[in-house]
């Protein structure tokens, strides 16, 4: 294996994936300073929300296709969160029925361990 040496101790060599211990080596982004890519599309709107959003960028906000794609963004993250919730009210409803408790006390029993090795 050729080794990468770098021109000076404080500089970085070209290719570190080919130094030992690199190789499981990830690169971690920050998200939140990542352009993800972008897809020109044609959409109706109401002429009113369109106004909204350019008015406020003219007062100095995000631009107003920006603005809409984080309010549209914002929306699927507050979806998102209430689905998490419903998903653990129909959990946690499912362990209050009478049926699911005793199946349950039936897997966690001894005797069921025993017969399950």
């Amino acid at each position: 294996m050729k080794k990468v040496q770098a021109s000076t101790p404080d500089e970085m060599p070209s290719d570190v994936s080919k130094l030992k211990g690199w190789a499981k080596a990830k690169q971690i982004l920050d998200v939140g300073r990542v352009r993800l890519p972008t897809r020109r599309i044609t959409i109706n709107l109401d002429s009113d929300v369109v106004a909204i959003f350019k008015a406020e960028a003219l007062k100095g906000g995000l631009p107003y296709q920006v603005a809409i794609n984080q309010a549209l963004r914002e929306y699927l993250h507050a979806k998102e969160g209430q689905s998490r919730q419903q998903a653990a009210k129909t959990v946690l409803a499912a362990l209050e029925d009478p049926a699911v408790r005793k199946k349950i006390q039936t897997l966690a029993s001894p005797r069921h361990r025993l017969k399950a090795r």
